[in-house]
């Protein structure tokens, strides 16, 4: 027999710091919604250690809300809560923005949010974020890390992978005074560029480039990588140290070092280039045609 759903409204205190991305965030203990945790196997209240365990629980307040198997709260004898856990199927969301992975904590004294599992992922309208090991994000710092077989995809389909991804996000507008201004201003998009380091790969609609590291300028779609960068298109084959790619132009560039300024490359190193022949059937009937 399914057990009735527990409800218990809460105002946490210290709850300031934003979430992976400005959307996902509880608002603080004067905020006028309370925090409603809704547990489906009930709620326990653990006052020698200070714990609150819901189990099959969803915490909410407004349009953010986080589900898991398992949700646990520490807290404080002010009743301030400094550390919550999710165990077991958790999905974080707002009305922008959904991140999921197997489980997550996040530690409010230190202002940082990881999720871990087989497939972390973080979602918005202008595409995502995966990794196969964890996520973090350091809410001062504004500063996320994909760890583990990432990418990250934007709304066409178009994407730039490594063994680990650090996405920089939008500063907050100088001026603003108004919740309404910030919001606008962030709607604009959270994320500005991308690092990846090791085993880089970049994908367009007709070539695929590879380095061990590049940097993704996401307001202006380029992408440039260092480190034996290697470009395929076709059968064809282009490597060098240096490469600069435009996602949305299509226009891909190769070079024997990288640009001024920029050091850490071999500078004897050349371009290469391997032009394979034609192997469609219509480049050999009219080269057999009389």
């Amino acid at each position: 027999m399914k057990m009735r759903p527990i409800v218990l409204a809460v105002f946490l205190s210290g709850l300031t710091a934003p979430a992976l991305a400005q959307t996902l965030q509880f608002q603080p203990k004067n905020s006028a919604q309370p925090i409603i945790v809704d547990a489906e196997s009930g709620i326990e209240v653990q006052q020698d250690t200070k714990r609150i365990i819901a189990r099959d629980a969803k915490a909410s307040q407004g349009e953010v809300s986080i589900v898991g198997d398992e949700l646990i709260a520490y807290y404080r004898d002010d009743n301030e809560i400094y550390r919550v856990f999710a165990v077991g199927n958790v999905t974080m969301r707002s009305a922008e923005e959904t991140a999921t992975g197997t489980s997550a904590v996040y530690d409010f004294e230190k202002g940082v949010l990881v999720l871990e599992g087989e497939t972390v992922r973080l979602t918005n309208a202008d595409g995502s974020v995966t990794a196969h090991k964890a996520l973090q994000y350091w809410a001062s710092e504004r500063v996320a890390v994909a760890d583990g077989d990432a990418f990250a995809e934007d709304r066409e389909k178009r994407r730039v992978y490594a063994d680990k991804l650090v996405a920089f996000f939008r500063e907050e507008p100088a001026g603003v005074k108004t919740t309404a201004v910030a919001t606008a201003a962030r709607a604009r998009g959270d994320i500005t560029y991308i690092q990846g380091f090791g085993n880089v790969r970049v994908e367009t609609s007709n070539e695929t480039v590879r380095g061990q590291r590049a940097t993704y300028n996401v307001e202006t779609g380029v992408v440039t990588l260092d480190g034996s960068v290697r470009m395929t298109q076709d059968n064809n084959i282009l490597a060098g140290e240096y490469a600069i790619v435009n996602l949305r132009g299509g226009r891909s560039q190769v070079f024997s070092t990288r640009q001024t300024g920029m050091t850490g490359t071999r500078e004897s190193a050349r371009v290469r280039a391997l032009i394979a022949p034609s192997t469609r059937p219509d480049a050999s009937a009219a080269k057999a045609s009389p």
